[in-house]
């Protein structure tokens, strides 16, 4: 039997970053992945840092966008290596996002972004600073920067995993326990015991829960059906402001394996219509929507192809994703979702907060006999 402060099932974003952080506080900790590390919602996102600027699209802020007004500060530190965890070997692929507005946009919202409200948080370009997306007589909406950086998730997910050598491992761990207690795991024949259990599996919570027998919190999925266009195409990290409370069209800019410039493509286009549609109807409703909004990009000579994806969240009333990070314990188990990668900081707080002192500070179990997973590659290159 092999003992550890902390078990984490899950090796996404949220169960790296935890493991990272409990580490660097002396927690013995081990970290187990069913797949690649990253291989499901962390890889599938656009690797925007999300300060919330985007919750606020309605011209006032929210819930949401209170919740994430620190991450990028946060995220900066990590990144200039100066934060709880060193993020300096992630790629930043921009520093900061472009928000326009569709020419129809009511003045009213607009006006809001250019307030002094959210100075600091959105700020008016210049046409001569506008990303080259823009870059057209025939586009006569505002453009404003919003300071929220775009990180490569891939790059990303094997920073955090480099100083986990030893305590990630790839296996399927067979739980025993019931009624929201866990006795013991076993992985792959070797039995493992914890003082506390992370549930940090996204989707998979919810089979982790059943075998432990949690059945609150309950969970939900928001899918999502997602647009990749590529080809020569210029870089666009971007938000579109529409008349609704939601982006028609939110796009990030990223490099598939062989090196081709891809555009990576959320936003309304790809939730609730977009999730019934068929993949050629949803390419050719995202063809018709970058025409209309970018008529000035050939987009007759770009590949349009599409990727779906499920958002895994504790269950809400509206069934819209909850403000901030979760986190809920059960028995000896913390049943967790981050439900932003921009939240994973937040996350292992509230992880760091329901735990008492380190049983063994600052050391680990012997390492396992058990492989170390792969990364995962994101949804263009599967």
């Amino acid at each position: 039997m092999k003992s550890y402060d902390v078990a984490i099932l899950g090796g996404g974003v949220a169960g790296l970053w935890t493991a990272n952080a409990l580490k660097a506080r002396g927690y013995s900790v081990v970290l187990f992945s069913k797949t690649d590390l990253g291989a499901g919602q962390t890889l599938a996102a656009q690797g925007v840092i999300h300060g919330g600027a985007k919750y606020a699209l309605a011209g006032k802020l929210t819930d949401s966008s209170e919740q994430l007004a620190a991450m990028p500060g946060r995220w900066r530190d990590a990144l200039n290596g100066k934060g709880d965890i060193d993020l300096s070997g992630v790629e930043v692929l921009s520093p900061s996002q472009t928000l326009w507005s569709l020419p129809s946009v009511t003045s009213q919202v607009v006006s809001f972004f250019g307030s002094k409200l959210m100075r600091g948080r959105a700020d008016a370009l210049p046409r001569e600073s506008w990303p080259e997306a823009l870059q057209s007589d025939r586009y006569h909406g505002r453009v404003f920067k919003i300071d929220e950086p775009v990180i490569d998730p891939v790059s990303l997910v094997a920073s955090l995993s480099a100083s986990l050598s030893g305590i990630c491992y790839q296996a399927d761990c067979e739980i025993k326990g019931s009624g929201g207690r866990i006795e013991s795991i076993t992985a792959d024949g070797i039995e493992i015991e914890a003082e506390t259990y992370v549930f940090a599996a996204g989707a998979g919570n919810a089979d982790l829960m059943k075998a432990a027998g949690v059945e609150n919190p309950a969970m939900q999925l928001r899918p999502l059906h997602q647009l990749v266009a590529r080809g020569d195409l210029p870089d666009f990290y971007s938000v579109c402001i529409g008349n609704g409370p939601k982006p028609p069209m939110v796009t990030t800019t990223h490099t598939d394996s062989s090196g081709r410039k891809i555009w990576w493509i959320g936003g309304d286009i790809a939730e609730a219509n977009g999730v019934a549609r068929s993949e050629s109807e949803q390419i050719e409703a995202g063809r018709g929507l970058l025409q209309k909004f970018l008529p000035w990009i050939r987009w007759d000579e770009m590949e349009i192809f599409t990727a779906r994806a499920n958002r895994a969240e504790p269950l809400t009333e509206s069934g819209e994703r909850p403000p901030g990070a979760f986190c809920q314990k059960v028995g000896n188990i913390l049943v967790t979702w981050p439900t932003k990668l921009a939240l994973a900081p937040d996350l292992s707080d509230q992880v760091i907060g329901h735990l008492g002192a380190p049983q063994s500070p600052g050391g680990n179990a012997t390492p396992l006999d058990l492989p170390s997973p792969g990364i995962g590659k994101p949804p263009w290159d599967r």
